[in-house]
């Protein structure tokens, strides 16, 4: 009887209960005849609540605001490209003094993470050698003449003048054997000849002496100058690439964010700031204007800005400054009448000194411009 009656009802009603299931509208009897009532849909309840404009202001403008510190966030990369050998702040809640973590505030100059410098420091200690060959040359030539280069030079004038007399005299001796007939004419002019000879060695000799005791030639010197300053500028070429191999931190901030870790190689291009550094003591808000509200904003137009999908708290907001050009819209809100190709005018407006909330450095947030007045 199960089979054959209770089984087949069941299903004919479960095909009834299918049919009106999926039917755009309602069946039902009224005086023994069949009416038909369209279904209402459902109604559906958002997820997030979209934001809404504060009840003080009569008209505004609404726009994204991300927070950023207060001169803008910084992104530190490399100044030349090398292997990573130590980081000073790490993201690590273990790092332990002196070196820095996440959140700690840095001074200006301090340094971030250093990159390898051993063939640097090789070339240093070459350059170095170099500088101090020309600068011992230097001293050489301008120290000369040695104390002990001028009694040899002396030596050599007395030897040449005490030669002169020799000749001279022997010269003598044969000029009054050649007048007496009994001295050839060639033995005559050969000590006449010595004699000369002896005259210019004598001439050379003080020559050479005056020449030691004068020192080096003033040109040689300044050729000597000129090579220790190019030596020099060779050391501190290489101290300034040194220098750079530590990456400093460029003003005095907080760490927000670090993306380098000791053995990563750092390269000129990076898809990520290696270290991100702000100001964080008096955050800003940077708002996008679309450009379809630009004719009703208008320069320092009070504004309030609310946590992302929270009506309240409100966070009254500082105008700061506009930035007057116009960019293609980032930072979409998933809207699906937003236009890839908007562009936006970009609003600074500074949160206060004492939010009614914490908030974080890239938190967007719902800013409304007070522009009833427009």
């Amino acid at each position: 009887m199960i089979t054959r009656i209770v089984l087949p009802a069941v299903a004919v009603l479960g095909v009834l209960l299918a049919i009106h299931s999926v039917l755009p509208y309602d069946v039902s009897l009224k005086a023994g005849k069949p009416v038909f009532k369209s279904k209402s849909p459902p109604t559906s309840t958002p997820l997030q609540s979209p934001p809404e404009q504060p009840s003080r202001f009569r008209a505004s403008i609404h726009g994204m605001g991300l927070v950023e510190s207060q001169r803008e966030n910084i992104p530190i990369g490399t100044p030349v490209p090398g292997l990573v050998v130590e980081v000073y702040v790490d993201g690590r809640p273990d790092y332990q003094p002196p070196h820095k973590r996440v959140g700690d505030r840095v001074a200006k100059g301090e340094p971030l993470f250093r990159i390898d410098d051993r063939d640097l420091k090789a070339e240093l200690q070459t350059r170095e050698a170099a500088l101090l060959a020309a600068e011992a040359q230097l001293r050489r030539l301008v120290r000369m003449p040695r104390a002990e280069d001028v009694p040899p030079a002396e030596a050599a004038v007395e030897e040449a003048r005490a030669k002169l007399f020799d000749s001279e005299a022997a010269f003598n001796r044969d000029a009054q054997l050649y007048e007496r007939k009994m001295l050839a004419a060639s033995d005559h002019d050969r000590s006449r000849y010595a004699v000369q000879a002896a005259k210019a060695a004598l001439a050379r000799a003080e020559a050479d002496l005056a020449k030691l005791k004068a020192g080096a030639w003033k040109e040689d010197v300044e050729v000597q100058r000129a090579a220790v300053a190019e030596a020099r500028s060779r050391v501190e070429s290489v101290k300034i690439l040194l220098e750079r191999l530590v990456v400093r931190a460029p003003v005095a901030g907080e760490v927000l964010q670090v993306n380098v870790r000791p053995g990563q190689l750092a390269t000129l291009s990076w898809k990520e700031p290696m270290v991100v550094i702000g100001e964080v003591q008096r955050l800003h808000v940077r708002v996008d204007v679309d450009e379809n509200d630009l004719f009703r904003f208008r320069e320092g137009v009070p504004a309030v800005a609310t946590l992302k999908g929270r009506p309240e708290p409100e966070f009254p907001l500082q105008f700061v400054r506009i930035e007057p050009y116009v960019i293609p819209k980032r930072s979409l809100t998933g809207d699906n009448s937003e236009r890839v190709d908007t562009r936006v005018l970009q609003v600074l407006y500074a949160l206060p000194d004492s939010p009614p909330a914490r908030v974080y450095v890239g938190q967007q947030m719902d800013v409304f411009l007070d522009v009833g007045g427009s």
